[in-house]
């Protein structure tokens, strides 16, 4: 996935809780989308207390946690 193509199917879930599913079979739950690139090819999520920085390459779908 591109990161304009992120931006463009996530960007608007910035600041909720979301789930990722990624290219390696694993997940991240419950997470907070902080930033969905812009200029960059990471995603920036908050998890457990701590800061991730996800490739956007490795994403595969992204949907609003319950």
């Amino acid at each position: 996935m591109t990161v304009e193509r992120a931006v463009q199917l996530i960007g608007h879930l910035e600041g909720r809780r979301i789930s990722l599913a990624l290219a390696d079979g694993s997940r991240l739950d419950d997470c907070e989308l902080v930033s969905a690139g812009h200029g960059t090819d990471t995603l920036w999520l908050y998890v457990n207390g701590r800061d991730v920085f996800v490739p956007v390459a490795d994403v595969t779908d992204a949907w609003e946690a319950a």
